[in-house]
């Protein structure tokens, strides 16, 4: 009774452990890190705007400066 229990247990185990193997691949998977390499070859092909880089250094720009401001702004007030 109680090897039939074993064998039993152990078929089940079996058939549990080698179902696993047998997942197919998804689109996901076959895919994995070709939208940033798309993006990458598409900058170098087309070379970036040169009005949206010089919008966006401007922005960096006035991020900076805004970040800055704030920090001296915190450090005047904490030494009055």
């Amino acid at each position: 009774m109680l090897t039939r229990c074993f064998i039993l247990i152990g078929l089940i185990a079996t058939l549990l452990i080698s179902s696993g193997c047998g997942v197919r691949e998804t689109m996901l998977d076959r895919n994995w890190g070709k939208s940033f390499e798309l993006a990458k070859f598409n900058q170098i092909i087309n070379g970036p705007d040169e009005q949206v880089a010089e919008a966006n250094i401007g922005k960096y720009r006035g991020y900076r400066e805004k970040q800055t401001s704030n920090k001296l702004g915190d450090s005047a007030i904490q030494s009055k």
